[in-house]
């Protein structure tokens, strides 16, 4: 894959998997998907940082896993759902080590 233009940089806090179930909203069933959060640093205009903790779906857990409390970079997708920013890894994207500490 080309370099992406959108990427995360944090460190790997926490791999799980949500159980499957059935949407309240639309009564669909859904599988259980494997889940990995990210802990980062988000620059603020006056020059502080504010630490964002981002929940992202995976396709698989287990390279996550491998590098779990380590630093790691992932491209990322994007779009608007309400007032929220949803983001996803693209298919087919490698997570890559980062350098810095969290």
């Amino acid at each position: 894959m080309a370099e992406p233009m959108f990427a995360l940089c944090g460190q790997v806090l926490n791999v799980f998997v949500q159980a499957g179930g059935v949407s309240k909203k639309t009564g669909e069933e859904y599988e259980a998907r494997d889940k990995v959060q990210l802990l980062g640093e988000l620059p603020l205009q006056d020059g502080q940082k504010r630490m964002e903790l981002v929940t992202l779906t995976v396709d698989d857990a287990r390279p996550f896993e491998a590098v779990k409390g380590k630093r790691v970079r992932v491209p990322v997708g994007f779009f608007a759902s309400g007032k929220n920013v949803q983001f996803y890894i693209p298919k087919g994207s490698r997570l890559e080590l980062a350098g810095g500490a969290a």
